[in-house]
Order: C-alpha cells, then sequence, then structure tokens
C-alpha cells in the first residue's frame, strides 16, 4: 500500500516534526497522527475534521483519499503534468506527494519516506529571480511534448517541479530576500492574462481590500509576480504559515462534477467555526461582490484560503482575480453567492448577509459601495491595460447584473 509520511513545520516553535502518516489503496485514504506527537497533544492543521487521536481516520474516498489539508500541500494541473512528462507513466496521488519538492509547497506541510524527517527538509534553495528564463524556457518544451530524456536533462526539468496548485504555469522564486510566485503567460492564452490579473488585483488593493502583493516582470513573455503570503521572507525566518484552502474548511470535491458544497455562505460559517473575526467574515462578503463586479468566475474554493497568523485563523489575502475571458459579464459565480445559487442579481448577493455577520442595511452598503466603483475600475483599467484585455476587461465588469432584482 502506497504511503508518505506527513512532516509539519510547527507554528509556535519552526520546528519540523512528523505529523502523522498517509496510506492509499485503490482511491482509499487512511491517516494516523504519529503517536509522539499525539502524546503531546499539540496542534493541528484541522482540529474539526481531524481532531488530534490516536485511532487512524479510516475510509477517505474524496479527493482520491487525501485528507483536504494534506490535498492543499500538492500539486495539480501544472505541477501533476510536470511529473508526468518526467516520470512517463501512471503516477498515484502518493506518488505526486511525494515526487513534487518540499521547499515549493503551499502552507506548513511536507513530506517523505522515512518516518522522522530527514535533516535540512524542506530548505532546499530556491532559485533568484533570474531563473525565470529557463522557468519559461521549460514551460515551452512541455507544450510542444519535445522531452526526451536528454532535454528533460538539458532543462534540468527536476528542478522546475513545483507542489502548488493550480492550472498554469507556476514556481517559486526569490529575489532580494522575499519568496514570488512567478506565473507566465500561457502561450495559447489568446490575451495577456497576467496583465488582466494584476490590473485586478491593484484595483482590489487601492479599494482597501486584503490583496497579495502583484507586479507584472518587464520581459516576454508577461509575467505576474505575486508575493508569497503563506511564508515570511528568507531574510527574516523564512518560517511557512498553515493554511487551508476553502475546499478544505468546506469538506468538498475537485475532480467531480458536484460542486453543491461550493457555497461562499458555507465557507463563512466554516470561518465562524474557527473563530475567524468577523471583520474577515466581512471581507469575504466584499470579495464575492467583487468578484461579481469584475466578472471573476474562477473563484472556486481553491482561490479562498485561510492563515495561521499569531495564533489564529485569518482569511488570506486575496490571489488568482482575472475578468472572464468570454467577452461577455459572466452570469454566474463559481460558487453559490445566495439562496438562488450561483447566479449574479442584487437578491441572490443579498440573501446569506447573515453567514458574514451582517444586516441587510450593512450588506446594501457593502453591495452598493462596491458597485459605485464601476466609473473607477474602467479607468483603471483604461490606464493599464490596452486592445484586447481592455476590451474583455470592460466586457466583463458585472454591474447592470449586481443591480438587478431585490426585495
Amino acid at each position: 500500500m502506497p504511503k508518505a509520511y506527513i512532516y509539519m513545520e510547527h507554528p509556535d516553535t519552526g520546528e519540523v516534526l512528523t505529523l502523522g502518516r498517509l496510506s492509499i489503496s485503490n482511491g482509499v485514504g487512511e491517516f494516523a497522527y504519529d503517536p509522539e506527537y499525539v502524546a503531546t497533544r499539540g496542534w493541528v492543521p484541522d482540529a474539526i475534521r481531524f481532531p488530534l487521536r490516536e485511532q487512524p481516520f479510516c475510509g477517505i474516498t474524496k479527493n482520491r483519499g487525501v485528507p483536504g489539508f494534506i490535498n492543499d500541500a500538492m500539486p495539480d494541473g501544472w505541477g501533476e503534468r510536470v511529473l508526468q512528462d518526467i516520470h512517463r507513466t501512471d503516477l498515484g496521488a502518493i506518488d505526486y506527494l511525494l515526487k513534487s519538492p518540499n521547499n515549493d509547497r503551499a502552507g506548513n506541510l511536507m513530506a517523505g519516506l522515512t518516518r522522522h524527517p530527514p535533516v535540512g527538509v524542506g530548505r532546499e534553495a530556491l532559485p533568484m529571480l533570474s531563473g525565470l528564463a529557463p522557468f519559461i524556457e521549460a514551460t515551452e518544451a512541455i507544450f510542444d511534448n519535445q522531452l526526451d530524456d536528454e532535454a528533460i536533462k538539458t532543462l534540468k526539468l527536476r528542478r522546475q517541479r513545483s507542489s502548488l496548485g493550480g492550472a498554469r504555469p507556476k514556481r517559486t522564486l526569490q529575489d532580494q530576500g522575499v519568496l514570488i510566485l512567478v506565473k507566465p503567460r500561457d502561450r495559447y492564452d489568446a490575451c495577456d492574462v497576467p496583465a488582466l490579473e494584476h490590473a485586478c488585483m491593484t484595483f482590489a488593493a487601492l479599494k482597501g481590500l486584503n490583496v497579495a502583493k502583484t507586479a507584472l516582470y518587464a520581459g516576454t513573455p508577461s509575467t505576474l509576480l505575486i508575493k508569497r503570503f503563506d511564508r515570511l521572507p528568507p531574510a527574516d525566518t523564512g518560517r511557512r504559515l498553515p493554511m487551508l484552502s476553502a475546499l478544505t474548511l468546506l469538506d468538498a470535491e475537485w475532480k467531480t462534477g458536484d460542486h453543491s458544497a461550493w457555497v461562499y455562505a458555507g465557507l463563512a460559517n466554516e470561518m465562524k467555526r474557527r473563530r475567524v473575526p468577523d471583520e474577515d467574515l466581512h471581507e469575504l462578503y466584499r470579495r464575492m461582490c467583487f468578484n461579481a463586479l469584475v466578472g471573476n468566475d474562477d473563484d472556486h474554493p481553491k482561490n479562498h484560503a485561510i492563515i495561521w497568523r499569531e495564533k489564529c485563523w485569518r482569511l488570506a489575502p486575496m490571489y488568482d482575480v482575472v475578468p472572464g475571458l468570454d467577452g461577455s459579464s459572466p452570469p454566474n459565480l463559481s460558487m453559490a453567492v445566495g439562496r438562488l445559487g450561483r447566479m449574479i442579481s442584487r437578491e441572490n448577493l443579498l440573501s446569506h448577509c447573515a453567514h458574514f455577520a451582517l444586516t441587510p442595511r450593512q450588506a446594501t452598503d457593502h453591495l452598493d459601495e462596491v458597485i459605485s466603483w464601476e466609473q473607477e475600475l474602467r479607468q483603471h483599467y483604461a490606464n493599464r491595460l490596452g486592445g484586447i484585455e481592455l476590451e474583455l476587461a470592460l466586457a466583463s465588469i458585472g454591474t447592470v447584473r449586481m443591480r438587478a432584482g431585490g426585495f
């Protein structure tokens, strides 16, 4: 039975220790906390669904048998494709977990084959920002399906792996003591998606939302640079910050057609269970409205998260916000926004306000404020975008839908 030991950088001490062992057979997982850690009665990432105990958790079937809090530290999409191209064989969930690098995972978990973590695990140096060009060269070869053994060796493809999720090429580099997630333009993009995302994110920051810091790399192809918010800078302590995605909080599936658990109000409820402050629930509501404003219909549960800071869970900075690319305002978001499901309308955006610790009046004020940003948003786009990118961004603005309907 394939198995992996799960290591954790403790959020209080920074010590790397063994949290437990994950084994999977025929898509059914079993996770057991390490007896030595159970004896400490220590902190665990998901104390609600996986509380610390001696008995193993058996019969795990969601997400290929991987508990959500571990799944958040695994690659999908691009990261899985790189591993498939390197190994050229069918890989299971444990393979993806073990063959992806520990120094580029989200959150504070790592994995290995031995019960006790090797010395220095996860501390392998990440390339400098000057390593962007070799990464882009490797992604081009992967897109072209031109990877024989010599190409893999020449491109040093094994160094270009990433444990981060997402369908688009990405990896972590460092620059001036800061960890930077780089997302170059996909060669099959019909438009400059990094520029669109940067325009969205910078406008959200201007309007007071808590947003991951971004910049555009002045080179070809266009590349978005994002400051990692789940790590302290290497120049500081380099400490990893625990992180749980909304997918994990909602106990939801990823690679299935069942999205019934993808609900903003449900996410707010799960945040409350973890004692996230009300101000973060208000922020989540404003982000939901902002997604409707800019037409970001890729707001799925992997694009929301909470992080552990100063001994409590807080809403992570906003990330992965891009206008719709269909040339019109999306009628729905990826997650349900209210009683009418995913549909963008005034009535629906207001209907679950109590879950966000808001009165109807407060929710109305937040919604109307976001709607009022339309002209500023249009000008912001005009100052930063041109051509097809500007056309798509403007066409995606959802204020007409946000005003329609009401109680």
